[in-house]
């Protein structure tokens, strides 16, 4: 029998995938909540109920519930306002959002008001039958469930990934000499093309070679380093030109995956779903014997570590190996030699013969620190005359800029008890629907005029404050040197002095930790 068709539903389908959810694991759950999957299901709808005409799909790929700012979601509720559109469907609530404060609002108050049906097929939940009223407990219990899935889910993703690590899966990036194995995508299995190199690395050690000598050697063949093999870009700020150095080597030699044994949790996050991870306690870390094939025998790696204890007695870093001298052609930075004839060189000649303008890096220790002593002298003479101006504008500047910040907060705070108000006239009759419309419109034109003037003004704040804690450091520097002796401004310059870059044997570019003051002489 077919329908009657009383009114004509114009729909968007809604369709969302997002690995932080948990959608794109393996097995059932990733097939399911396919988008392909979601669509073929939502059309399957449509074919059974004609009164509803399809207008449009919206697709966010790769986007959390967890909230609603989603960009096709931003498109489809700008097509809802506007009118063209005034029925969603989803596969279920899940992929509409996962929290459900958020989205029981949607369901209750936004949809019924702005005349919007919602169809959530797996719930069997359709807005029409409710008749503007609310979905009722179900429907509030299921999206509880849902925003405690999204939460959890992170808790269970971690855990089932400590359990991989203890059963020797390979969870992060595949050490050089190895490559992923097509059958699993945790199996670390012998590379054919660099397994070869890292033996040679070991044979070499082993048979007595250096590793700057191995480094150099490598180099000149025009083998490729374990970044260039896997096409890494250089991050800004890096040496100009990749090559294999001594503490490349030194760091294949320690690394004892080359043996079997896979080791896992070297380093973990502070918090769930945080970017930035700590270095765990080498106590901690998970090790699993035979976790993959060799490249080199155990025997072979301790051979290896004799040998480094031979060649490389293990010393103490200490402040006279931290200059912050760096060769202005390759980026490296300056090795310096030991005895009464101090001074600093590029290293880059050793590993690559055809660097020829980082031969003529080299400074003696006593002359580089002449030309930045009396670079940080002329610094200070400058600083001691506009840093008193400087910290009166700040002041002055700082104080403005927060009360205009209290004004504003204060105004888009008030805006939030006229909307409640307004609602309630409208509800209660005071005002018609349109003039509810238009009071909303104003608001809500207002309320982004706000936001946009809170975030300029937080922007300059954050300026402020950067110079603020500039003019702080430089009357720091002018109150510390008003006494200070050459000897004592030398230990004080290494502080000052962020990076110093040398071009040869006469020039170079100092870059200090303040602004420099002759920059714009």
């Amino acid at each position: 029998m077919q329908k009657s068709i009383d009114k004509i539903y114009y729909a968007a389908i809604y369709l969302r995938l997002s690995k932080e959810d948990g959608d794109l694991s393996s097995g059932e759950k990733k097939e399911s909540n396919s988008i392909a999957n979601q669509r073929k299901l939502i059309e399957d709808y449509l074919s059974r109920n004609p009164e509803i005409t399809l207008v449009q799909e919206f697709c966010d790929d790769g986007y959390t519930g967890a909230n609603f700012d989603r960009p096709d979601f931003q498109r489809m509720m700008e097509q809802v306002k506007t009118g063209k559109i005034n029925c969603i469907i989803v596969k279920d609530l899940s992929r509409f959002g996962r929290d459900y404060l958020e989205v029981g609002d949607y369901l209750e108050h936004i949809f019924p008001f702005l005349g919007v049906r919602m169809i959530s097929i797996n719930d069997h939940y359709d807005s029409e039958k409710y008749l503007g009223n609310t979905a009722g407990m179900d429907i509030a219990f299921r999206n509880l469930i849902y925003d405690y899935y999204s939460k959890d889910l992170s808790k269970k993703v971690k855990s089932a990934m400590r359990t991989k690590q203890r059963n020797g899966g390979y969870i992060t990036c595949c050490t050089y000499g190895y490559k992923v194995s097509p059958k699993n995508k945790h199996q670390m299995i012998v590379d054919p093309e660099t397994a070869p190199i890292v033996r040679r690395i070991f044979t070499d050690v082993i048979a007595g070679k250096s590793t700057s000598q191995v480094a150099r050697e490598l180099n000149a063949e025009g083998i490729l380093t374990p970044q260039q093999y896997k096409g890494v870009a250089r991050r800004k700020g890096s040496p100009s030109k990749a090559l294999w150095t001594h503490n490349r080597i030194l760091d294949m030699l320690k690394n004892v995956k080359y043996t079997g044994c896979m080791v896992n949790h070297t380093r973990e996050s502070m918090v769930i779903r945080a970017k930035s991870q700590r270095r765990v306690p080498k106590e901690d870390w998970i090790y699993h014997e035979n976790a993959h094939e060799a490249i080199v025998t155990t025997e072979e790696f301790e051979a290896a570590q004799a040998a480094l204890r031979k060649v490389r007695p293990h010393t103490k870093k200490n402040k006279e190996n931290s200059f912050p001298f760096y060769c202005a052609h390759c980026g490296r930075k300056l090795q310096r030699t030991f005895g009464t004839d101090v001074h600093f060189y590029c290293v880059t000649p050793y590993w690559d013969t055809d660097a020829e303008p980082c031969k003529s890096v080299r400074w003696d220790r006593t002359d580089i620190e002449e030309v930045v002593l009396a670079a940080l002298k002329a610094q200070i003479a400058v600083m001691t005359v506009e840093t008193v101006g400087k910290t009166q504008n700040t002041i002055s500047e700082g104080a403005l800029l927060r009360q205009r910040l209290k004004v504003l907060a204060s105004e888009l705070e008030s805006g939030d008890t006229q909307k409640v108000q307004s609602y309630l006239d409208y509800r209660e009759g005071r005002i018609t629907k349109e003039e509810f419309i238009a009071l909303r419109s104003k608001r809500e034109k207002r309320m982004e005029e706000l936001k946009n003037l809170i975030a300029e003004t937080e922007a300059a704040y954050e300026d402020f404050l950067e110079k603020e804690n500039q003019a702080k450091q430089e009357q720091a520097i002018v109150e510390r040197t008003s006494s200070m002796n050459d000897e004592a401004l030398k230990e004080l310059m290494y502080d000052a002095v962020e990076r110093i870059n040398v071009t040869d044997n006469q020039n170079i570019e100092i870059i200090w930790k303040f602004d420099d003051l002759f920059a714009t002489a």
